[in-house]
């Protein structure tokens, strides 16, 4: 199987044709296409039990999400973090692997007036944020005591340009045809 996945993983997406310019030798280092239907499980066999190696015996302190190659580790301790930062740069390593530099920060959520330089968390095209707020207004947490902050989730200012990008060129490509062929293709990209 580690075989199999590993020839999945260097395999070219054409193979060489007499009429192509493009050789085969040449495609075999490109690897798989990102955003191809096999990436995410690829990426997901090859990360697999990095949640175990992260945590390292503190499921209770150290929080993990992975979502294929985007992972985002929580902890109360800023100690705890910088550990399984080390843990994950070493299991990617392992693996050839690793971690892209200007993604890759160790942040606060909590955002307030007094330190602007925590905006928050950007993941998979959001922004979350925690607001201080009156203990009243406060979200609760799992054991079910009122803390004094709420959360406040939304569209990365990146992904709404990239939204109106798309908008835009859309509606320069159909500035010339009928209303509803325009209204058509705004709608499969407004639902996504």
């Amino acid at each position: 199987m580690k075989r199999q996945v590993e020839a999945w993983l260097k395999s070219g997406i054409l193979s060489s044709h007499p009429e192509s310019n493009i050789t085969n030798t040449e495609l075999h280092n490109q690897g798989t296409p990102q955003g191809g239907v096999i990436s995410p499980l690829l990426v997901n066999i090859a990360l697999n039990g990095m949640e175990v190696v992260i945590c390292h015996n503190n499921k209770r302190d150290i929080k993990v999400i992975r979502y294929a190659d985007d992972v985002v580790v929580f902890s109360n301790k800023e100690k705890l973090i910088t550990e399984a930062y080390k843990r994950l740069t070493e299991f990617l390593e392992l693996r050839g692997l690793n971690l892209s530099l200007n993604k890759t920060s160790i942040g606060h959520t909590m955002c307030s007036t007094d330190n602007p330089k925590f905006n928050g968390l950007e993941y998979l095209g959001f922004n979350f944020r925690n607001v201080e707020t009156s203990i009243h207004r406060g979200v609760k947490n799992t054991r079910g005591k009122k803390q004094k902050f709420k959360q406040i989730t939304m569209p990365s200012r990146n992904s709404v340009q990239r939204h109106k990008t798309n908008i835009k060129r859309v509606l320069k490509q159909y500035k010339n045809s009928p209303l509803g062929a325009v209204i058509s293709r705004l709608a499969q990209i407004i639902r996504g």
